[in-house]
């Protein structure tokens, strides 16, 4: 009797259905334990970490990978079934064509998130809106990467040669590079503006033209600056930008370095006139304490003596204002204190003929 169970037995172990159920249910229970292990104890850990992207991709890839596996355990099955090759070859690709899409999705789901996290610590650079924009361009062009790659394994795994369509890719790329060169070349100026982050909108700046204005846009093709001058609106191409040297003035503190010259008559008191100088840019509004407003006797010209007045404020858009007080302050200070303010004279000298 024994032996008759035991000969059942390895007849009933040496199946190859039976085979196929074990592997498969090897797989499935394995795909649960995973399954479990992600949801509750490595939840538990993510949790408790400051950010919240680790969080959202264990949400997105728990399941996907859950999926996998059980997937490959059906693979494992069929390869047990006394089934015709051929059926065996197409099940198969069948399922690691599957595979590779869940596998491809996973990857655009990891890369989307790291990329939408890193895009959103630049949102001081580019702002809230376009910050949303460059999430939604940048999520579209990695999908439609990710989708080609997973075209190309798919047909490459079924036996189709996809040479002809990578070299077709490949030219139709570079005829479309050649066409947009100028644009391609804006957006990855954009790009690498970004991500040097040497300004931000808000900041107020300086081109080599001379002019200057506040960041107002930070987009892929270009830059839009208000200009403190003329009040409109500067559009600069992105790989204008990125080649030029700029000043930034908001970096690494919003303080901008304000100069006065101011001339005085001769005879006038060298230590009173730096003094009165020195008194009116300090009771100045918006003037900073630190650094201190300096005064330096600068020079002996033609006609008066030159004094510097060197002070730093925090704000540029009141710049000519606080300019404006400091001048009409000196010179009504001057005036009351008797100190000329002198103006270009000419001494011309005739001479008589006999």
């Amino acid at each position: 009797m024994a032996a008759k169970i035991l000969n059942f037995l390895k007849i009933f172990l040496l199946s190859p259905y039976i085979k196929a159920i074990i592997a498969f249910f090897i797989f499935f229970v394995g795909a649960k334990l995973i399954y479990f292990f992600l949801t509750h104890l490595v939840a538990k850990w993510t949790k408790k970490t400051i950010t919240q992207l680790d969080d959202i991709i264990l949400f997105k890839v728990k399941s996907p990978i859950f999926y996998i596996i059980v997937l490959a355990g059906i693979a494992t099955a069929i390869n047990f079934l006394p089934i015709p090759t051929l059926f065996k070859e197409i099940t198969s690709k069948a399922v690691i064509s599957i595979v590779l899409a869940i596998s491809c999705y996973l990857i655009a789901i990891f890369f989307n998130l790291i990329i939408k996290a890193w895009i959103n610590r630049k949102k001081a650079i580019v702002g809230k809106a376009r910050n949303e924009s460059l999430v939604i361009i940048s999520r579209k062009i990695l999908n439609l990467i990710i989708f080609i790659l997973l075209i190309t394994f798919i047909l490459s795994l079924w036996g189709v040669k996809v040479t002809g369509l990578v070299a077709s890719l490949g030219i139709a790329g570079l005829i479309i590079g050649l066409a947009l060169q100028n644009t391609l070349a804006n957006i990855f100026g954009g790009i690498a503006l970004i991500v040097d982050g040497s300004f931000k909108i808000g900041d107020f700046i300086e081109l080599e033209n001379g002019e200057s204005g506040k960041i107002i846009d930070v987009g892929l093709r270009s830059t839009r600056i208000e200009s403190f001058d003329k009040g409109n609106e500067i559009i600069v191409p992105n790989s204008k930008l990125v080649m030029s040297e700029i000043t930034n003035y908001g970096r690494p503190l919003i303080r901008l370095k304000m100069i006065v010259n101011i001339g005085v008559a001769y005879g006038s008191d060298i230590k009173k006139v730096k003094q009165i100088l020195l008194n009116c840019a300090k009771k100045t509004d918006r003037v900073l304490k630190n650094p201190s407003p300096q005064v330096y006797f600068i020079e002996m010209a033609d006609f008066s003596l030159n004094f510097k007045v060197i002070f730093w404020i925090d704000t540029y858009r009141k710049r000519l204002e606080i300019q404006d007080k400091i001048i009409s302050s000196v010179y009504e200070e001057l005036q009351s204190q008797g100190i000329q303010i002198p103006f270009p004279t000419r001494t011309i000298y005739i001479e008589k003929s006999q």
